[in-house]
């Protein structure tokens, strides 16, 4: 029988940085960096796409966070408010 995972919805605040940039160098991906140093990496859906806008605000956003491969913690942002 598969194992069902449960996804736990996380509150973080921090900076909204760029971390990733096109051939323009427009930012394609973003982080929140927060105030202990950690980067949760923005998952591209609907909302962390909005956050593209919000490049060096302080932000605080709620999602489910997850860690990758490579220790990355990458949040899916479910919802989020300028600070």
């Amino acid at each position: 029988m598969a194992r069902k995972e449960t996804s736990i919805e996380n509150t973080i605040s921090g900076i909204v940085i760029p971390i990733e940039w096109d051939d323009y160098d427009d930012s394609t991906r973003v982080a929140i960096q927060t105030s202990d140093e950690k980067e949760y990496l923005v998952d591209r859906n609907k909302k962390g796409k909005e956050l593209l806008e919000l490049i060096e605000e302080e932000v605080e956003a709620t999602g489910v966070v997850r860690e990758d491969g490579d220790s990355n913690y990458i949040i899916k942002v479910n919802e989020y408010s300028v600070l």
